[in-house]
């Protein structure tokens, strides 16, 4: 069960890491650049230019003009050799969350700095997630769904540079359905999503499903009628054999798909 939120908190964040890990660069880099007339894809992504107005003020800033800055974000980004460990920590280790958690302070460790990686944040959601999983197994699904709310509410609090990608409804969603499957989806996307979005969840969700059904119906069949080819092969020889085997499997697939196609 550990290992299960723990993959779910990394489930969650690749776009986090696309979009935010290059909004830590230093200036210097930023401004080399813009002097070469080009941006990085994960800049674009993560700033897209606005367009100017006429009336917009010039871009030279005078004297009495200071730029605002943002804000600093909830993570610290490492080099690129941390990053690799931190990285084969999560991947190759089979321990307990808390004590990969620990490793991951140990590795951070080796590069001192204030703050903390956001594989090390992460893991501490999903640490959070873990706990709130076994805190919420005696109560009502409505109930744990306030309290996972809660939990992502308080979070996209703290960690507001986080809250677009972490904690955006669908990323919300996807949270609940790790931790309690989908034999509640109605209610779960009901929950998160916004009302015409819920509807169209529910409805890839129901067309997938399907799809999976008939995907083992005919698997299953298919399995059966090999088992009954290969019983009344005989004493026919093998070019025989297998040109009966191909009449019989093409008019297996035949009714199979006609038969599907009628079938409500």
């Amino acid at each position: 069960m550990r290992r299960r939120y723990w993959v779910l908190a990394l489930a969650i964040v690749p776009l986090v890491l696309l979009n935010l890990i290059w909004q830590d660069e230093p200036v210097a880099s930023t401004r080399t650049e813009a002097s070469q007339g080009s941006a990085s894809p994960q800049q674009a992504m993560s700033a897209p230019s606005k367009p100017i107005s006429a009336d917009a003020p010039s871009s030279v800033a005078t004297s009495s003009q200071t730029p605002a800055q943002a804000p600093a974000p909830s993570w610290r980004a490492l080099p690129q050799e941390a990053e690799e460990r931190l990285a084969s920590e999560i991947q190759e280790s089979d321990q307990p969350l808390d004590e990969r958690l620990e490793n991951l302070r140990t590795v951070e460790g080796q590069w001192p700095s204030e703050g903390e990686s956001l594989t090390l944040l992460q893991g501490r959601y999903a640490e959070a997630l873990e706990q709130l999983a076994s805190e919420s197994e005696q109560l009502t699904l409505t109930e744990r769904l306030a309290a996972l709310t809660q939990l992502q509410d308080a979070w996209a609090t703290q960690y507001p540079d986080l809250a677009a990608e972490l904690f955006n409804p669908d990323a919300r969603l996807l949270q609940a359905r790790q931790l309690w499957g989908d034999e509640e989806l109605e209610t779960l996307a009901r929950h998160f999503l916004p009302a015409e979005r819920a509807e169209a969840s529910l409805g890839f969700a129901k067309a997938r499903q399907q799809q999976l059904d008939q995907r083992g119906r005919y698997q299953q069949q298919l399995a059966e009628l090999e088992q009954q080819l290969v019983a009344s092969q005989g004493d026919m020889d093998s070019v025989r054999w297998q040109q009966h085997r191909e009449e019989v499997l093409g008019q297996f697939r035949r009714d199979f798909f006609a038969q599907e196609q009628t079938s409500p």
